[in-house]
């Protein structure tokens, strides 16, 4: 059985190696036994995208944002219809904003956006940074990562995540990203699939359905998690004291 995976915008939106979301995806699914086929659109590129199992587009730049956008605003049927039919999505960084209706930046211009779900986002010229722990309905464990955005998200009515450290959508802590079936948005940036084995796992079990198998780990990947949520949970107790 063959499963395509899609990467939207790799050439413009992949300011921390998100590429590796991806590929550890695809290597993950094949050493599950599938065979896996792994396609880009890149910018100004035009293709038929109707046809994907797993979709994908990482971070950039807050003028790379709007650049993709003006591309990928022609998609919003297909990524609509796409998120409808329950296939598996994942949004990261600042391409999550681009799920909601309007971002608007520092400058106060207003840019349309793919309407998935009624929020918005507004930038401002305080950039925000810094490590998080976020919990997830079901999840035996918390996931780790890292923020890097100058926005607030507000609006969001079925969110991802609940931060336990970090920055949430709109303030220090609460609720961060967005869900809509099986299309999952996070502002965590860079390689969460391998920084989190557990949601490697997830998006795989979402994306495979009742094919879904979990005979396979990467231990490498697992000590790497433990020894991360270790220490970010020592810096949380002395920010709590």
């Amino acid at each position: 059985m063959e499963k395509k995976l899609l990467h939207l915008y790799d050439d413009v939106m992949n300011l921390y190696g998100e590429y590796a979301n991806v590929a550890v995806l695809a290597r993950y699914l094949r050493d599950l036994g599938f065979q896996v086929q792994v396609e880009t659109l890149s910018l100004y590129e035009a293709k038929d995208i109707s046809d994907y199992d797993f979709y994908y587009m990482g971070s950039g730049t807050e003028r790379k944002q709007k650049l993709a956008l003006t591309q990928l605003i022609q998609y919003r049927e297909a990524l609509t219809a796409a998120c409808d039919e329950g296939k598996t999505m994942l949004f990261t960084g600042n391409s999550f904003e681009l799920l909601g209706r309007t971002v608007t930046d520092a400058a106060g211009n207003s840019y349309e956006a793919l309407g998935l779900a009624d929020f918005t986002t507004v930038e401002s010229k305080r950039r925000i940074t810094g490590d998080c722990i976020m919990s997830f309905d079901g999840f035996p464990e918390p996931l780790v990562g890292f923020i890097n955005k100058c926005s607030r998200t507000c609006g969001v009515k079925t969110p991802l995540f609940q931060t336990q450290m970090g920055f949430g959508n709109e303030v220090e802590g609460g609720a961060e990203g967005f869900r809509k079936n099986n299309c999952l948005g996070t502002h965590l940036t860079g390689p969460m699939l391998v920084k989190n084995p557990a949601m490697l796992k997830y998006v795989a079990k979402i994306l495979l359905g009742g094919a879904y198998s979990d005979t396979v780990n990467y231990s490498y990947m697992e000590k790497s998690y433990a020894t991360t949520i270790s220490e970010l949970r020592k810096r949380l107790e002395l920010i709590k004291k």
